[in-house]
């Protein structure tokens, strides 16, 4: 072998060394991300699940709230009937006795 390539097969044999140790580098990556990635879809699945539930509790708050509402609607036009009846019979009554 000529002087200048002498060191070549020691080269090689580091260059393939630092390579296996990229490639287990690059497997905990890899395993560190799956990690982080399920840990993530769990955080998101149970962030979705509370806003389900918020958007659930709200959407009863206003159903009740909207029951609530035509309640006192129809309340306050029996009332507004009831008054509209009695001043009808008050203005019968006073042009009966004119």
């Amino acid at each position: 072998m000529d002087e200048r390539n002498k060191d070549l097969p020691l080269i090689v044999s580091e260059i393939l060394i630092e390579m296996h140790e990229m490639k287990e580098d690059m497997r905990e990556v890899k395993t560190a991300l799956q990690q982080m990635a399920a840990l993530m879809l769990k955080q998101q699945q149970y962030t979705d699940e509370q806003f389900r539930l918020l958007m659930d509790e709200n959407r009863k708050n206003t159903e009740m709230l909207i029951t609530a509402f035509r309640d006192e609607a129809a309340q306050t036009r029996q009332t507004l009937a009831d008054h509209a009846g009695r001043i009808s019979r008050l203005e019968n009554d006073h042009e009966t006795n004119s």
